[in-house]
């Protein structure tokens, strides 16, 4: 019988018992290779988050040759270390587009100086509030002998669409004698204001002390101690069915309100503020109770 050939030898099949050992041992590295992989980071149902912004707030939320600041940015950035998932640029939103933005899924998350109220708990979640505030009025160089609500009566108030100081502002005729204007935007506000058009803006104190700075050379100032309506919570929007998630992002809130960082955060964002009303944090500072009132929620707890 001739010699079995190398050729032959390595074409011959192996026997059935050490194929079927060597089979399992493919099978099993394999399974190992799969088990190492780590599964996909997600939050609210996506791998990458995109959060909606205002731009043309300063002190909140203000974007200036793609650079922005504000105290909703810096709420912003702390979120972003604090969830494990990736965060895209975050992209703007009018305040009338915010809650049609979350539930369109044009944005996961909105940090826009966005007021907690019932009929948009109906439609979003919110995580919140971050910073408590109340509606103001914000006037100009000619305003200057303006003290009291009833100082502006017979005169043209500002406020933009979209926002809760509609609302606020629709019984200004009884109460003042004043008739309210509502434009689209807050920069036609303050555009109207500084040209004389209007004697007087009227929307978040927050938001008029971030205005009162950026224009301080036009004379615009925030009239103290007058306000209008409920007290104003800001919180972040979510889209509705994400409950652990939201809760996850109420539960570190809590904490971080109650650190120096939210302070340090405050005064450097709203500076104005923070000199007007030497006991700001009394006032515009969230409890654990509020925020746990409100988020993750359908209606405000009692």
């Amino acid at each position: 019988m001739a010699p079995t050939s190398t050729t032959e030898r390595r074409a011959r099949p192996l026997p059935g018992r050490l194929f079927g050992t060597v089979a399992t041992l493919v099978l099993l590295a394999g399974l190992a290779a799969c088990s190492s992989e780590e599964p996909e980071r997600e939050f609210l149902g996506v791998q990458r988050i995109t959060v909606a912004m205002h731009n043309d707030l300063p002190g909140l939320s203000y974007s200036s040759n793609y650079d922005r600041s504000g105290l909703d940015f810096l709420m912003f950035q702390h979120i972003e270390e604090e969830i494990d998932v990736d965060f895209s640029e975050p992209v703007d939103v009018s305040s009338g587009d915010r809650v049609t933005q979350l539930i369109q899924r044009k944005a996961d998350m909105t940090i826009a100086s966005f007021s907690i109220t019932a009929d948009r708990m109906d439609e979003i979640d919110f995580v919140g509030p971050y910073l408590k505030t109340r509606q103001g009025f914000l006037v100009g160089p000619d305003g200057a002998g303006i003290e009291r609500l009833a100082d502006l009566r017979g005169s043209q108030i500002c406020t933009w669409q979209g926002t809760t100081s509609v609302e606020a502002l629709e019984g200004i005729r009884e109460t003042a004698g004043a008739d309210p204007v509502t434009l689209t935007d807050a920069s036609d506000c303050i555009e109207q204001l500084i040209d004389g058009q209007v004697k007087a803006v009227s929307t978040d104190q927050a938001i008029l002390y971030g205005f009162a700075r950026q224009y301080e050379k036009e004379g615009l100032r925030v009239v103290p101690d007058v306000t209008i309506g409920a007290p104003q919570h800001y919180g972040i929007g979510l889209p509705k069915g994400h409950t652990a998630d939201c809760r996850r992002l109420a539960s570190w809130l809590k904490k971080h309100v109650g650190t120096s960082s939210w302070i340090r955060d405050v005064e450097t964002s709203l500076p104005t503020l923070i000199k007007e009303d030497p006991g700001w944090i009394s006032s515009h500072k969230p409890s654990a109770a509020e925020i746990e009132a409100r988020s993750c929620r359908d209606s405000i707890s009692p």
